[in-house]
């Protein structure tokens, strides 16, 4: 019984050494694969290719995923995010603005996480409801970040259809002359 009581302490042990090795292996692959997705996208002769940018997403996810106290987990899960937003994946950019929030909450783009998500309820769901709350909750929290004003507006806007800003607009600026 104590041989297999061992056995099994030494089979959990060796399982559990080559799960971290194999975590700590594909770091590199990965950051190799982000390296060059980037360059492809954002470097100074390219094209934004969609595909690629959603292979670049997935790869920041699984790294943010796979190592989150690695330092470039935050900024990769709120680029994943910010690729999801430019694809309008909503749903799939709330969930990785709440992930950031979740697991980053003294992070320095806590601010623009919190903005991002009530901008993507407004914008892109149509869930003015949830929208007003998070942009509240933004407020609340940061009065003082440059976009707390924009947060203001858009509450103030919330519901509006394209042509009723727009009279708003011409209305303001024919005040203004």
């Amino acid at each position: 019984m104590k041989n297999f009581i061992a056995l099994l302490l030494i089979a959990g042990l060796t399982g559990f050494i080559f799960s971290c090795s194999q975590t700590n292996q594909k770091a590199p692959d990965i950051s190799e694969q982000i390296s060059e997705l980037e360059a492809s996208l954002y470097g100074e002769n390219s094209d934004f290719n969609p595909d690629d940018a959603g292979r670049l997403m997935n790869l920041y996810e699984r790294y943010a995923d796979s190592l989150p106290d690695d330092s470039n987990s935050p900024e990769y899960l709120f680029k994943a995010a910010d690729i999801s937003m430019y694809r309008s994946d909503a749903m799939h950019t709330v969930s990785m603005l709440d992930r950031f929030l979740t697991r980053y909450p003294t992070h320095e783009r806590v601010a623009m996480s919190m903005f991002l998500k009530a901008f993507v309820f407004d914008s892109q769901i149509g869930d003015t409801a949830s929208a007003r709350r998070f942009y509240e909750e933004f407020i609340d929290r940061f009065p003082e970040e440059e976009f707390a004003e924009d947060a203001k507006m858009a509450i103030k806007n919330l519901g509006k259809s394209p042509e009723e800003l727009i009279n708003e607009f011409e209305k303001l600026n024919a005040g203004l002359e």
